[in-house]
Formats: structure tokens, sequence, C-alpha cells
């Protein structure tokens, strides 16, 4: 780091400058007298100059020839170099770090100036890269050999790709590997569905979940879904609602999933008849056997409800189910009416037992729900008689077709177990609706009817 503010380093300087200017101006003047010289070929001292004055010897001419011209051998050689014109770059014995030497083994000054600012890869070349279509001075032909080397390439690649697929090469059929064979234990998206004829007429047995020796097995049914929304609370129609839009039928599966963890923590075997948003009778078959189907009926709601009741019924009967659960949300005209209530049918030989379900579920109901927003708007638990039940055109329709007797005019096979049908509260009014849709409050009521569930099997434990 040079001390800017020392004077000697500043006098210094302009002495050196000085002295430069005056090297340079006598090396001008020295080399113009010997230009001239030369050209008039006479000797280079001048004509009437001073006697002292003396001509130049060989010696000293060369000596000045070497000066303005220096080579790299006259240069490298002890003794022989003269003192550095003041416009010649320092040439050292050390070559620098970063900057290339300026010793070059041609004697061109050209080139060595032009090699000194770019180094070039080619001993004795220019020191320049290539430029596009160069090669070695060639003036843009092709280094002799490159064609050579293209068509050996190209026949090695030849070569090798016969020797791939030789009988014996990596290609061959005799080392290709042998194709997997499938899986017998894998399942065919063309098997028939349960219940259809085979082959040979015989029907395939469903395989149906058992619970453990002396576990509760409990069959939840998510009402409604499929085609059948349920009571849909919508902001279209002739009496549209408010916020919240929501259909039973999304709430009812919700909460069935909620219900099936909390008995499934209890150590009870849970079966759902409907586990997704879709119907549990998928294709729209003839489940219960009257010749009528919903996409072909007179009356396609009536017969779609047949059969898709029956295939519920069937799902809990084979399952070898101890209690029924099927959850609802009301749903009515008048908006003013709200609240929570069970149903259960008192006509059936386990009739009693129906009403201790149905009892032990809305007590626990009742309890949870006085503590919440809800309390004071329980409607109690009740016969199913009680309730206007849609008629059908024929047969009869005193009992809820889920849980209620056989019905041959329609033909209903029943349930084989004790059952209750519950409605957490009305989705055709606001605050039940506002209240009902919040999982917490979902928690609340599945929990209750858990808690139901086990008062009831306290007093009929399963055989």
């Amino acid at each position: 780091m040079s001390d800017r503010n020392n004077p000697e380093s500043r006098w210094s300087s302009v002495n050196e400058r000085q002295e430069r200017e005056k090297r340079r101006a006598a090396a001008r003047e020295e080399a113009k007298r010997v230009r001239l010289a030369r050209e008039a070929n006479t000797d280079p001292t001048p004509a009437g100059s001073d006697p002292g004055q003396r001509r130049l010897t060989d010696e000293e001419r060369r000596t000045i020839r070497e000066y303005r011209f220096p080579t790299a051998s006259d240069q490298d050689r002890p003794g022989t170099t003269p003192e550095r014109r003041a416009d010649q770059p320092v040439v050292t014995d050390e070559p620098s770090a970063t900057a290339p030497s300026l010793r070059q083994s041609s004697p061109d000054v050209s080139t060595r100036w032009r090699d000194a600012v770019a180094p070039g890869a080619n001993v004795g070349g220019s020191g320049l890269p290539d430029l596009p279509g160069e090669g070695a001075g060639s003036g843009g032909r092709k280094r002799p050999g490159n064609g050579r080397l293209l068509v050996f390439g190209l026949g090695l690649f030849g070569l090798m790709a016969v020797v791939a697929f030789l009988p014996f090469g990596p290609f061959s059929d005799d080392r290709r590997p042998e194709a997997p064979t499938p899986s017998a234990t894998l399942p065919s998206i063309l098997d028939p569905r349960p219940g259809e004829d085979d082959d040979d007429g015989a029907a395939e047995p469903r395989e149906q979940p058992v619970g453990g020796e002396g576990q509760p097995i409990v069959c939840i049914d998510p009402g409604h879904g499929g085609w059948d929304a349920g009571w849909n609370r919508t902001d279209q129609g002739d009496n549209p609602y408010g916020p919240p839009t929501v259909n039973e039928a999304a709430l009812n599966l919700g909460m069935a999933y909620m219900l099936k963890a909390e008995l499934e923590a209890l150590d009870m075997f849970v079966v759902l008849t409907r586990p997704s948003g879709a119907a549990v009778n998928i294709y729209d078959e003839d489940v219960n056997g009257d010749g009528e189907r919903r996409l072909d009926a007179d009356n396609p709601e009536q017969a779609g409800d047949r059969d898709e009741l029956q295939a519920r019924i069937n799902v809990c009967n084979e399952a070898g189910a101890d209690v029924l659960i099927s959850l609802h949300i009301n749903g009515f005209d008048e908006r003013d009416a709200r609240g929570y209530e069970i149903l259960y049918t008192a006509e059936r030989e386990f009739g009693e037992q129906n009403a201790e379900l149905a009892i032990s579920m809305y007590r626990q109901l009742d309890a949870a729900m006085r503590e919440t927003d809800m309390g004071g708007t329980g409607r109690g638990e009740r016969p199913d008689t009680e309730i206007d039940i849609e008629r059908y055109e024929f047969g009869a329709g005193t009992h809820y077709l889920l849980t209620g007797p056989a019905v041959e005019e329609a033909s209903i096979t029943p349930s084989e177990m004790p059952g209750a049908i519950v409605e957490a509260g009305f989705l055709s009014n606001d605050a039940d609706a506002v209240w009902l849709v919040q999982p917490e409050n979902q928690q609340i009521v599945v929990e209750a009817y858990a808690l139901g569930i086990v008062d009831y099997f306290d007093r009929h434990p399963p055989e």
C-alpha cells in the first residue's frame, strides 16, 4: 500500500518521471539518427561532427539493435541485456502469479505482446484461442483423422447392435424374464356382485362381520342417501331457507361415523348400512322381490324406498346385530317446529325391548341437551303409531318399514333385532339447524346415543 501523504514519495515520483522523459527523448533521437544513416547508407556518425566523436563499431551497432529489438536468447544470456528503455515493460525472472510471462520462444515482437495479453494453449502458436472453423492454422479445414474416428465409431456402434440381438444376446427371447402370474387372491372388477348367480346357478353368500363372543353388535343406519337426500335445507325454491344450507343425508352419515367411533371405543362391534354417500341398493335392483324397480316403476319413489329399506334391513340381519339404530334429523313444513325425539315400534315380539332402548337413549340425550342451547325442546320417546307415516298405494303404512313388522303386501322382510329411530332436531327450524351443523354439537348428540346404548346392554346383554 503506497504512502500518498509522504512528500518524499511524491518527489521521487516526479524525479523518476523526468528521468524517463529524458531517456525516451534520447532514445528517439538515437533511433532517428540511426534510421537516417541506414537510409543514406552512410556512416551513422554525422559529417562535420566534432572530431572527438568516433564511428560506431559493429559491436555498438549490434548493441543498439538488441536494445531496440531484444530477443529471448539475448535476454536470457547473462550480461547481455542492456538497460531497459523507459517505454519497455519490465521483465523479471520471477513469473507473476496473476499475469503471464512476457518471454516467448518466438522472436516476433507483435506475437510476443499479444501472447502477453492472452497466452495461448499451443506452444509456438499465436496464443489466441481458435475461432470457429480454425484448426491449428488450417484455414477452416478439419483436423486430419476426425473423419476416420467418426467412421470407426459408427462401425463399432453397428457391431454392438448386431451382437445385442443375437440369440445369445442380452435382448434375446431366452434371456427375457417370464411374465408375472396374476395372483389368485386379487379380486376382479368383473366378479359378480354379492347375491348374483354364478355359472352353476348358485348364489354366492356374502361374508359378514362377526363380533367376538359376548361382544355387542350394533347396526347403525345413516338415514337417506344416494338419490334420497332426506330433508333438504336450501336457499332455492318457493320457500327458501337462510343459512346454513345442508341436507339431512350428509349430516346423518357424518354423525354415524362419530357414533361408530364412540361405540368401538366401548368395545362394541359396529356395522354401517351405508358407509358412503351412495345408496345401499346402488344398482337399483328389485331387492324385496315385488317386481318393481325405481327406474321402471309407475311410482318410482315408493318402489325405490322399499328396495332401499329392504337392502338396509338385510345388512343388519346378515350381521346378526343385537340392536338397530337409524339416525335421522327431522323436517316439517311449519318452520316453528323444533326439538329432538326418539321413535320405536311397539307391535313387535321384542316391542318391550324396543321401548327400553328408546327410553334409555332419550334420557341420555335429554340430559345432555339440557346443558346446551337446545335445552327444553325435547319431544320425548314415542311409538311410531303416533306419527303420521306416509301411506303407500298398497300395503299398510302404520309403522316405519325399517323397525316395523313384516308387510306382506309390500314384500318387506322385517328386521330381526330391537331398534329405534332417532331424530336429533329439525333442519326446517333455523335455531335447530344452526346448532346441529356444528361438529362439537354433533359430538354431544352421539355421545348421548352411545351412553343410552350402554344402558340398554346393561339390562339386556348380548347372548
